[in-house]
């Protein structure tokens, strides 16, 4: 009887390792994570002419008329956005932070642009800070 339980025992072993062994299957993609161009989003768009701060990696604040704003350290989000944080104070000392990020997306005439855009706050509201 030890020649059989012998044996049992080498077939189960060698399957187990040979279990471990074999490669793991190959999976693909079909449908990107993340589209890399898009329509422009439904965001609130920062103008214009604060785009050269906000880009800017030496300021660290922005003129404004009705806020002081405090830029944050331009950092690089997971989607790959360049992107800062506001620290915004209103005449009533009121503090609300929110993220700034430069977006690449088609226009309507189908080419290239790139804007900063104040990003919606994790809690949704539906105002937006004027800059």
């Amino acid at each position: 009887m030890p020649n059989i339980r012998t044996t049992i025992s080498v077939i189960l072993l060698i399957s187990s390792l040979s279990a471990c062994s074999s490669q793991p299957r190959q999976v693909t993609a079909s449908i990107p994570l993340v589209a890399s161009i898009q329509e422009k989003p439904n965001k609130k768009e920062i103008p214009a002419q604060y785009w050269a701060a906000l880009s800017d990696t030496t300021k660290n604040q922005l003129q404004h008329n009705k806020y002081q704003v405090h830029l944050g350290a331009l950092y690089t989000s997971a989607l790959g956005s360049l992107c800062r944080e506001l620290t915004i104070i209103d005449d009533m000392a009121k503090v609300e932070k929110r993220v700034a990020c430069l977006t690449s997306f088609i226009n309507k005439q189908n080419e290239k642009e790139k804007a900063w855009f104040l990003e919606k706050e994790i809690i949704e509201s539906t105002g937006y800070v004027e800059l």
